[in-house]
């Protein structure tokens, strides 16, 4: 298996040719923890040739990808360019299950260091969280009741696809924060003038933080 980086950066939704909502999927979920430091990427291929059901195939084993060619063995052999042409940024061809197809995409996946910076609480001011770099998050676990001090998250999922982080809970009740919630997920995006922006929910009410204040 090739380094699977590469197939990261062609994580999306692709329409085929050979069926009404035929397509093709690269997903892909990055699982970052800080002790011990441990950095795995999960990449799946989820193929519908009929629009109808979908079939999904790991991007392990024998699977390569040389940065042009995806290749799962007695599956698939596509063959990806990345060049701008009427909306779509990349298109492939190729053989599925001996058929031949064809696909594009007018989408392109976020990686986590886009979203670098410190963003506040639109209630509160108060800082409620800083992505230091895409291994590295700070957040206030207490959020969702009296807002405390930023606290290291140890181990994160992100998927650049939805730009999605998801994480367990603060410490345990000896840490002080046995009411907050089991998991948190922060959606992340802009929110114009104010900057990034980051939906946080798994408490009730999401709330909403932004990397420039005032909010309005």
């Amino acid at each position: 298996m090739t380094d699977v980086s590469k197939l990261a950066a062609f994580t999306g939704y692709y329409s085929m040719n050979v069926a009404a909502g035929a397509f093709l999927s690269i997903d892909t979920i990055e699982e970052r923890s800080t002790s011990p430091i441990q950095e795995t990427t999960i990449i799946s291929i989820n193929v519908s040739m009929d629009g109808k059901s979908a079939t999904t195939y790991l991007f392990s084993g024998g699977a390569t990808f040389d940065g042009v060619t995806l290749t799962i063995p007695g599956k698939l052999t596509l063959k990806f360019t990345r060049e701008y042409s009427d909306g779509h940024l990349v298109t492939f061809s190729g053989t599925i299950g001996g058929v031949n197809v064809s696909g594009e995409t007018y989408y392109n996946p976020v990686p986590l260091s886009a979203f670098i910076g410190d963003y506040y609480d639109a209630q509160t001011s108060e800082l409620a969280l800083s992505i230091k770099s895409d291994s590295e998050i700070l957040f206030d676990f207490s959020i969702f009741s009296t807002p405390g001090e930023l606290q290291q998250v140890s181990s994160f999922n992100y998927i650049p696809a939805m730009f999605v982080l998801t994480f367990s809970g603060g410490p345990s009740s000896s840490g002080g924060f046995s009411s907050q919630p089991g998991a948190f997920t922060l959606m992340l995006g802009t929110a114009s003038k104010n900057g990034l922006a980051c939906s946080i929910q798994g408490g009730g009410t999401p709330r909403f933080a932004v990397s420039i204040l005032p909010f309005p």
